[in-house]
């Protein structure tokens, strides 16, 4: 199996990267072969678990790593590298071993969620670009995934690409929304790009483009007979509830139907109940209700708590930029290497170390309890979640499509406890830490406090 090919992007890294991985070839350190993990820190406040996104993008991307002519001029203007080491990058390849757990996954702080093993300027270099990648799909997918449970019976719409920040934020985000369990895009090339099914209503621009506001829902209605949805709240909410349901009996008597109607603002809740009164005393009970501006898991929390009758959020800002997180504290740690187990003792910044596994460990009807970290060999209950994926530079995992990804994602999901999984979260998704593990930590830790490594 090979990896789709795309334009160099070997540049796209830190320099200490390069530099350090210059030293190391001037310094004979480049056949000697590292292992790290990465994992992330800490879990944003009320957060209870992260779900994994990004993996295959990062696999691919290491595993089709190389540079090109350009890539070398350029470090060569630098006037910062050797001739001889510029000449070892146009040879540079990933020829290392990867595992990995599966996309979608969902899992809590210190999990390692990627190991990479291979000769030490291979195995260092692919950090920035693999931090850069999951750790924002994961942080979208993890918000998406906390809005998702938040809605209930409810389904979630990605209204995002106009505040995502970027072409890359909004494709890959609408991506990772959808492993969480929302249903559909707003953004048309995302759903091209994974075949996210697509969705959309009509602006308030569109009402104000015509002299009366029910001449716009007829016109809409024209247009698409079968998937129109009209928004409501243009100038007087109640009003273009019953407009719209007078739109909808003309199409009834044409052999149509209306999808839906959205409210885009004011007091949500209770406009909700009066519009659903208003369609379903004229016996449009099918028609849905979308409600759309500044959501997120707290509000949608309440509403469905309260039982409001709303049957789509269009989310936007607060799922495509995981707002108020801006970034998750993920890491890529040295935790093997030609001078055996390594860790980093740094204060509130210490690792475990040596390669390590993850169990999962379940109740008798398949609900999560915790997992568990330990030493790779290491025997313990549980399955393991971490499965190799890429064999010396090259991929023996295949890529599982993306709406199978959704499908184990909200299985998974399911399965987690409920004080992880409510806004105001109880509890974390608990990692307790393996025998042998603890007891190597304990020796490391001995050995170099105070002395260094």
């Amino acid at each position: 199996m090979t990896c789709s090919k795309e334009p160099s992007k070997a540049l796209l890294t830190d320099l200490y990267q390069l530099t350090m991985n210059a030293a190391y070839f001037d310094n004979q350190k480049a056949d000697e072969v590292a292992t790290f993990e990465m994992f992330i820190r800490s879990l944003p406040q009320d957060w209870g678990y992260f779900v994994a996104a990004g993996i295959d993008e990062a696999i691919d991307y290491i595993c089709q790593l190389q540079f090109n002519d350009e890539d070398v001029s350029y470090l060569q203007e630098l006037n910062l590298f050797k001739p001889e080491y510029l000449d070892y990058l146009k040879h540079f390849k990933f020829e290392g071993d990867i595992t990995a757990i599966r996309e979608g996954t969902p899992f809590t702080v210190k999990t390692p969620i990627i190991r990479v093993t291979a000769k030490r300027p291979q195995a260092q270099f692919v950090e920035t670009i693999l931090l850069n990648i999951v750790n924002f799909q994961t942080m979208i997918a993890s918000k998406a995934s906390r809005i998702v449970n938040a809605a209930g019976n409810a389904k979630v719409i990605d209204f995002g690409l106009r505040r995502a920040q970027g072409r890359d934020a909004g494709i890959k985000g609408a991506r990772a929304t959808y492993i969480a369990g929302v249903i559909a895009t707003s953004n048309v090339e995302a759903a091209r790009i994974y075949r996210i099914p697509p969705s959309g209503t009509m602006a308030h621009s569109f009402v104000m483009g015509f002299k009366n506001e029910i001449d716009a829902f007829r016109a809409y209605a024209n247009t698409f007979p079968d998937n129109a949805v009209f928004v409501i709240d243009t100038y007087d909410t109640l009003e273009g509830a019953r407009k719209a349901a007078k739109v909808t009996q003309e199409m009834e008597r044409d052999g149509h139907r209306l999808v839906g109607v959205r409210l885009d603002s004011g007091d949500m809740e209770n406009l909700s109940e009066q519009v659903r009164s208003i369609l379903d005393d004229e016996g449009l009970g099918y028609v849905k209700i979308v409600l759309s501006s500044d959501l997120n898991e707290y509000k949608i929390d309440k509403y469905t708590k309260d039982n409001t009758p709303v049957d789509y959020y269009g989310v936007g800002t607060e799922m495509i930029t995981a707002k108020p997180v801006s970034a998750l504290s993920g890491v890529y740690k040295l935790v093997e290497d030609n001078l055996g187990p390594r860790i980093k003792l740094s204060e509130n910044k210490r690792t475990y170390p040596g390669r390590k596994q993850v169990y999962r460990v379940e109740d008798k009807d398949g609900g999560y309890l915790y997992d568990v970290l330990e030493l790779e060999g290491e025997y313990h209950e549980g399955s393991p979640l971490l499965e190799q994926v890429v064999r010396g530079g090259k991929k023996i995992r295949e890529t599982v499509p993306l709406n199978e990804v959704r499908d184990y994602c909200l299985d998974c999901v399911a399965r987690l406890p409920i004080e992880v999984k409510m806004v105001r979260v109880i509890k974390h998704y608990q990692l307790k830490i393996g025998t042998e593990l603890l007891k190597l930590t304990e020796e490391l830790t001995a050995q170099y406090s105070g002395h260094g490594a």
